[in-house]
């Protein structure tokens, strides 16, 4: 079985989302292929005993389209079978557009593949609190995976060869980008970082979201939230954690204030370790912490800063 992941870069080196993948398939198949997309001239995303390639895209151009038609090339060139994907906004983007090109629906929102007598996608539903399991029999497998579904291998990666690279076109349908806004970033990221403290509405207004942000940078922790704190204009979308927002997979979750929701769970309960703090003893949070602190948020964080 033959496996193509699409890879994409961050900071000039494959995201963690992408080593997820690759180090999913090298456990499924001895023959795995992958082609990076981005925008940089010599990233680091060539990897020992995998078949890689390179499309350099031009930052001036959405050429979604064109990376599409060079990654169809390739999968019929070489007669790949199965074809990984994040679920990023490039790859879901390219995954409909290979989806219409090989006539084959794309499965999305993956945790985990099964391989017995046939390929089996396994995706959660109800809120994450139920597993249900696709067969893909055509012959082209598109799946597109949820983020920290895997555990990431020592893999060693070095710089992509110019031999490596796919040529892209700039076609005359290229639409022309006349503006980037890339939203500022400071401290650890929700993605990657091993602590995540988290902020939910116990927390009753948003001036007190000082209470976490103190606690996060006292741990070198990156801040979450939930969708209920976002969608008040508390702290912009980038960092709310869960169905609708983004999964996390830390060694330690700290949960501020957050009843925990199915939808809140689905995006942080396989966290190593997860601790909760909520007054309601009831909290659905509880039933998913290795600690829980049942009491008032604003009168537990200070007692723990004082202890840090």
């Amino acid at each position: 079985m033959k496996i193509l992941v699409i890879g994409e870069l961050k900071d000039n080196l494959l995201s963690s989302d992408s080593l997820e993948l690759i180090s999913k398939s090298v456990e499924m198949s001895e023959e795995v292929y992958l082609c990076t997309i981005g925008d940089v001239e010599n990233p680091h995303a060539k990897i020992d005993n995998l078949i890689c390639k390179y499309i350099r895209t031009n930052d001036n151009k959405l050429s979604t389209h064109a990376t599409a038609n060079l990654l169809s090339d390739l999968i019929n060139k070489e007669s790949i079978e199965v074809i990984f994907l994040s679920s990023s906004y490039l790859c879901r983007d390219l995954a409909a557009f290979l989806s219409v090109d090989f006539n084959s629906a794309a499965v999305t929102n993956v945790i985990d593949i099964e391989l017995q007598n046939t390929f089996n996608a396994i995706t959660a539903i109800n809120g994450g609190k139920d597993l249900y399991s696709t067969e893909i029999d055509s012959d082209k497998k598109i799946v597109v995976i949820r983020p920290k579904s895997f555990e990431v291998k020592d893999l060693t990666i070095t710089e992509v060869d110019q031999s490596d690279f796919l040529k892209l076109e700039n076609l005359p349908i290229d639409t022309a980008i006349n503006e980037v806004t890339i939203e500022p970033k400071s401290g650890p990221q929700l993605e990657d970082s091993s602590i995540v403290v988290s902020a939910g509405r116990g927390l009753g207004e948003a001036e007190n979201l000082s209470l976490v942000n103190d606690l996060a940078n006292k741990l070198n922790a990156a801040v979450g939230a939930t969708r209920a704190i976002v969608d008040a204009g508390w702290v912009p979308y980038s960092q709310q954690v869960g169905q609708t927002g983004k999964t996390v997979k830390p060694d330690i979750y700290i949960a501020c204030g957050i009843s925990g929701a199915t939808q809140h769970q689905v995006g942080m309960k396989d966290s190593k370790y997860i601790i909760a703090i909520n007054k309601d003893e009831d909290a659905p949070i509880f039933q998913i912490s290795d600690l829980g602190i049942v009491g008032d948020v604003h009168s537990v964080l200070p007692k723990l800063l004082e202890l840090i």
